[in-house]
């Protein structure tokens, strides 16, 4: 069987996943992308939570619905979707995966996985464009590989996952030049996106969208009824995976306009463009600085267009009207450049669901940043001569190369940061025994101040996960809590007292006497200082406080 070196075919597909991994090892030591490093270890960031949240659900034995655990949020339970947990990443290890190997970090391997799966949905972009030229594959990949917007996103692992986006537009690409109906790939690619992240599921359900709106059949009754498949589908799921859930189980979430996109995201941030004051608090979420050299790339495709008969844009109504959408949601109700506020705009009260669901609006600008990046080399491999289009392409690699330098050695930088312990575990291990089954942490989640919850309730939640103890509260998504003293007290009084311990946090409980009050009186609590809560044992007669 012939190997031809052809960039659409198995050379270029190979060239891909090499540079990924080639990326990946670069940039991420050995033991980052085994989940063991000094990154994974920190007790007060985000991947505390994903990390806790994991641990938790996998070493949760299977019950129904198959997303749902109680060993977080006891006894009401959560969803590992909830967790940020990456569920079908997170179900899957959970079959396949012996429990002997808890507590461990899968995601440094879901990380890596994501550079390549960049990289190879680059190359099956170009495939499907008929774009064949090693140069404009080469140029796709260090683009859609290193841009800042995905690479600075490693804290948020979930997130990282935008090969979904780039498979939706391979996907839409391939159904408008084949006319093949949309059947069962973006069936598969919808439902494992809803599984993987909420936002990302989003941005591709929405391409699917475009892509039917281009079918000559689409106001057919049985084209609309097959199109509608995924969403039933998902639908019919969840009564498996999440569904039922208590009433108050999910809480609406406030941000809007705040986690947005600031006009000037798409052009500051490199080495070669910087802007004083870009943006306001809270837009690092609509963080999308493209890089120059596919700005300058762009820049040129619209310049060359002023002249072309060939309307692309006509061409592809749906997914261009969607991208106008799209950037117009992630600049969301409040529109700045820089610091000043330009213009305020009144969302219709029926938007709210999905304003609280989609509150970091910021992150819709990423489909538009990937269809800039396509839209350049696709048009310039068409517009221009052979050797002018290897100068141009050659010309963007180099000038994005340069201007994300800084980009790539941060990426370098956080993947190998010092853990930020807080917990000291030699004085947890003396109070908490070996027989406890429950810890009580209070305030519970969004009880307290919220400025203690990365330093307090974050390394409990993360302890908890990894000696599999059940833990009343956590640092859960769109959670909602009874904050009341009689809750708390309801709570404490039905505990079981011999294999539970109890954890309040010093900066909403500073004296133990108000601690000791919460209890009934006939089982009051012994307690110590540690760190930064009093940890507390009811101490039953004829047992010895460890």
């Amino acid at each position: 069987m012939s190997f031809k070196l052809d960039s659409t075919g198995r050379a270029g597909l190979a060239f891909a996943v090499a540079f990924g991994l080639f990326f990946v090892l670069r940039h991420f030591p050995l033991d980052f992308i085994l989940g063991t490093n000094s990154y994974w270890q920190t007790e007060v960031e985000d991947v505390t939570q994903y990390f806790a949240g994991f641990n938790a659900f996998f070493n949760a034995p299977f019950s129904y619905p198959l997303l749902a655990f109680d060993s977080i949020n006891y006894p009401q339970g959560t969803r590992a979707t909830f967790v940020d947990a990456i569920p079908l990443y997170a179900f899957l290890l959970k079959v396949f995966v012996p429990k002997s190997f808890a507590p461990f970090n899968p995601f440094g391997v879901w990380i890596a996985g994501c550079f390549v799966a960049q990289a190879v949905c680059a190359w099956w972009i170009l495939r499907e464009l008929r774009v064949r030229s090693w140069l404009a594959l080469a140029a796709a990949v260090v683009c859609l590989v290193s841009m800042p917007e995905f690479t600075s996103r490693i804290a948020h692992v979930s997130l990282m996952s935008q090969w979904i986006v780039l498979c939706a537009l391979a996907m839409y690409v391939r159904c408008r030049r084949t006319g093949l109906p949309h059947g069962w790939a973006w069936g598969v690619l919808l439902v494992a996106g809803f599984y993987v992240n909420i936002y990302l599921f989003a941005m591709a359900s929405a391409i699917y969208v475009a892509s039917y709106l281009g079918r000559a059949d689409r106001f057919a009754l049985a084209s609309m009824a097959r199109a509608l498949v995924p969403f039933v589908v998902i639908g019919a799921s969840l009564f498996l995976t999440v569904f039922p859930m208590g009433g108050g189980a999910v809480a609406k979430e406030a941000g809007f306009g705040v986690f947005s996109m600031n006009l000037l995201s798409p052009l500051h941030g490199g080495k070669y463009l910087h802007f004083p004051n870009p943006e306001m608090p809270g837009q690092g979420e609509g963080f999308n600085y493209l890089g120059m050299g596919v700005l300058l790339a762009f820049v040129l495709c619209l310049v060359l267009k002023r002249k072309d008969t060939d309307d692309t844009f006509s061409r592809h109504k749906a997914l261009t009207w969607l991208m106008v959408l799209f950037t117009v949601y992630a600049l969301s109700d409040e529109i700045y450049l820089g610091t000043s506020h330009l213009v305020s705009i009144d969302y219709p009260s029926i938007l709210k669901p999905i304003t609280s669901q989609f509150r970091a609006s910021g992150r819709f600008f990423w489909p538009v940043g990937f269809c800039i990046v396509i839209f350049s080399i696709a048009y310039l491999y068409r517009r221009l001569g052979t050797k002018l289009f290897a100068a141009c392409m050659l010309a963007m690699i180099v000038v994005q190369i340069i201007d994300l330098s800084a980009f790539r050695r941060l990426l370098v930088a956080v993947a190998n940061r010092p853990a930020e312990l807080v917990l000291d575990q030699a004085a947890w291990k003396e109070q908490v025994a070996d027989t406890t089954q429950y810890l009580y942490f209070f305030p519970k989640f969004k009880c307290g101040r919220g400025d203690q919850v990365l330093r307090t309730l974050m390394p409990t939640m993360r302890y908890a996960a990894v000696h599999n103890i059940k833990i009343n509260t956590g640092y859960v998504s769109r959670a909602s809590a009874d904050c009341s003293t009689e809750s708390t007290q309801a709570d404490l009084a039905a505990s079981d007292f011999g294999s539970s311990v109890y954890v309040f946090n010093t900066g909403d409980f500073p004296q133990v006497e108000q601690v000791k009050q919460l209890f009934p009186t006939n089982r009051q609590p012994e307690c110590k200082v540690i760190d930064f809560a009093h940890v507390c044992r009811v101490v039953q007669a004829g047992q010895v406080n460890p």
